[in-house]
């Protein structure tokens, strides 16, 4: 199983501003100084050497997630993320075959739909997209988004197939030998996390969610239904602060992460949801903590803690 994250942004999307890219240029500078940086040699070594978050970006785009199993192509989400994540999928069809994809979505809040009108393949007639949510109406909901008052082409023009599936409360997709199973969270209008699990490895995606003040059976609910995952993809917007502050706004934290990740026997968590307002180093020393906190307090157990960007791949 393959996971890429194409956008790991809540809300809105949020590009690196003027004043964020020159104060990474300054710090590459300050680095150089002292450097030899006389060739193109020289320089590819200097910028080896760089801290890895200098090299990296988290990115912009909101939420999308893609994953590759055996025998299934799934896309989790459509938010701004999932533009580049058209062009990738028509760079490798040079052939035009016809080409099966599963879309999952949590929600319809914007930031998680508003890349649609701009997936290219689903303007083509050999792809064939099946959309998969609990959600009532969802064709109703993303052919208003596409109305001629909000935007300039309508559902109708996309050429491709179109199904939709409307998930019954605890029912199970299997596409191939691909099982993929969901849980409501807590959430505004309601939000949903899937697992996956194909060739003994599980992978789920559990953004828009908050835990607070939820019931002891509700929390087991969610522990058992992350329950020994290879990788967790969890909605980490807040820090401890923001999330005690924000009842009811349906999102959580890192540290929150951490917690039901370790009850839950997870092997790998993913940071993401990152807050709009959040600069690249904001949301580093949310992660730095989220590692600390995991060391003080769960020393004997194992758990990978990572920040989801964009373009990051993990194998399972």
């Amino acid at each position: 199983m393959q996971v890429r994250f194409w956008g790991v942004r809540g809300s809105i999307p949020a590009p690196l501003n003027g004043n964020e890219i020159r104060n990474k240029m300054l710090r590459v500078l300050e680095f150089a100084a002292d450097k030899d940086i006389s060739s193109p040699q020289h320089r590819e070594e200097v910028i080896n050497l760089l801290a890895k978050e200098e090299c990296l970006v988290i990115g912009g785009n909101t939420t999308c997630v893609e994953v590759k199993t055996i025998d299934a192509h799934l896309i989790f989400d459509m938010g701004s993320g999932i533009r580049e994540l058209g062009y990738d999928i028509l760079s490798k069809n040079k052939a035009n075959l016809q080409q099966p994809l599963h879309i999952f979505l949590s929600h319809t809040h914007w930031d998680h739909i508003q890349g649609f009108p701009f997936f290219l393949p689903a303007y083509l007639p050999n792809y064939h997209l099946t959309f998969y949510s609990p959600h009532k109406e969802l064709q109703t909901r993303l052919n208003y988004q596409q109305d001629f008052r909000f935007f300039p082409v309508s559902t109708d023009y996309m050429a491709c197939k179109k199904e939709f599936v409307e998930l019954e409360r605890d029912q199970e997709i299997k596409i191939n030998s691909t099982l993929i199973k969901h849980i409501e969270l807590h959430h505004p209008g309601k939000s949903y996390a899937y697992r996956v699990e194909s060739e003994g490895k599980s992978f789920v995606f559990a953004t828009d969610g908050e835990y607070n003040n939820l019931s002891f059976d509700r929390i087991i609910t969610f522990i058992d239904f992350y329950k020994n995952a290879d990788l967790l993809d969890f909605d980490a917007q807040y820090s401890f602060d923001e999330e005690i502050e924000k009842v009811d706004w349906g999102h959580s934290s890192a540290l929150f992460g951490v917690d039901i990740s370790i009850k839950s026997g997870v092997k790998k968590l993913a940071l993401t949801h990152h807050g709009p307002e959040q600069n690249d180093n904001t949301i580093r020393k949310l992660c730095a903590n989220a590692i600390a906190y995991k060391k003080k307090n769960y020393k004997e157990h194992e758990l990978e803690i990572f920040l989801a960007r964009e373009g990051l791949t993990v194998k399972l």
